[in-house]
């Protein structure tokens, strides 16, 4: 399978700030992409390119910061985050759609939609994040929520719920529950209270001896997450990463093994020169080819790496000196990614694009 980056054709002037420009999603029935270009580090645009004819348009005004995007699963449109809102833009619509939560829910991040109408989403209630249902009109429902712990990175696979808990102690692990929706209730507190007299079983399948992130299941058997250090040092030029891998036995009990490490400057979490998604756009992205990922610990910036499951073998296969690669995407005829950009862009309405190849 052919890499290929993204790149633009336009002119260029002094750097005075770091800018990004990466893919965040595919348009499978248009073969379009969403491309994320962050103009400086507190600020995001959104555009579509069409990869034949090869130019992109803005899809979002330039008042919104679109982080986190995410496409409906019926290609009717895409959220994102907006300033702590959910938001969602429908290609009719001149203005995204703002979600109005029923419930004092904040924080909310990481959004996956099951129905174009309906998705879940972890989010902080009462100072503790928890797991809920949200619909399109803003009606809240708990999944997973206690006074005093934390659960995150939620994957619903089938009736089941996985996800990441952190205890009070900080001590992290694994764990599922199912998918169970009480009947829904006009008032949130109502809501709350329904779910407490009713609380679900919660499995834990994994402890963890370090803090973990960004949980992903491909199944009910299997799955991934990242464990990374307890503390992130600005003065350290780099944070260390592990990517495990999740395996669920016959007999039922749960085994991890570590794939491989990767790290990421600090600069580019951190600072004036961060990203304005954080490591969101760097994680590692596992499909059927296998495993991509981004590491600066051979060179002083991001290259790309693909590992091999089967073999256990990873292998750079981009790089270029003073520039970070990251943000990668899975399409029909193959793999893009973005990154930073070696001098500060011009971006205007129609702006030409092109993908560079690499064999």
């Amino acid at each position: 399978m052919r890499a290929k980056i993204l790149t633009i054709l336009c002119c260029f002037i002094s750097l005075h700030a770091k800018e990004f420009l990466y893919p965040v999603g595919y348009h499978s029935e248009q073969d379009t992409f969403f491309i994320m270009y962050q103009k400086t580090s507190t600020h995001l645009e959104l555009w579509e390119w069409d990869p034949k004819t090869e130019y992109a348009q803005q899809v979002l005004l330039s008042r919104y910061s679109p982080a986190c995007f995410t496409m409906l699963p019926d290609h009717s449109g895409f959220s994102f985050i907006d300033n702590g809102m959910l938001k969602v833009k429908q290609p009719l619509k001149r203005s995204p759609r703002t979600i109005e939560y029923n419930a004092p829910l904040y924080n909310v991040e990481q959004v996956h939609w099951i129905t174009s109408h309906t998705c879940y989403a972890s989010g902080k209630y009462c100072d503790y994040f928890g797991i809920f249902h949200i619909d399109w009109d803003g009606c809240v429902q708990p999944l997973v929520w206690q006074d005093g712990c934390d659960y995150l990175y939620p994957q619903k696979i089938g009736t089941d719920l996985f996800f990441v808990k952190r205890s009070h102690e900080g001590d992290y692990s694994v764990a599922y529950t199912s998918y169970s929706m009480k009947r829904p209730q006009d008032d949130f507190s109502d809501s709350m209270l329904l779910y407490l007299e009713n609380q679900p079983i919660i499995h834990e399948a994994l402890p963890f001896e370090t803090p973990i992130a960004f949980l992903k299941m491909v199944s009910d058997r299997e799955g991934f997450v990242i464990s990374y250090p307890e503390k992130l040092l600005q003065k350290n030029p780099a944070v260390p990463f592990n990517y495990y891998r999740l395996y669920r036995s016959d007999e039922g009990g749960w085994s991890k093994e570590r794939l491989f490490s990767f790290t990421i400057p600090t600069a580019l979490l951190v600072g004036a020169d961060r990203l304005y998604e954080s490591i969101l756009p760097l994680l590692p992205y596992s499909c059927q080819a296998g495993i991509y990922f981004v590491d600066s610990s051979e060179t002083s910036f991001l290259a790309l790496y693909h590992f091999d499951p089967s073999s256990g073998i990873a292998r750079r296969i981009a790089e270029k000196n003073n520039q970070h690669f990251f943000g990668v995407q899975l399409y029909a005829h193959g793999v893009i990614y973005g990154g930073s950009m070696s001098g500060q862009i011009e971006m205007a309405e129609g702006v030409q694009m092109s993908l560079g190849t690499l064999s």
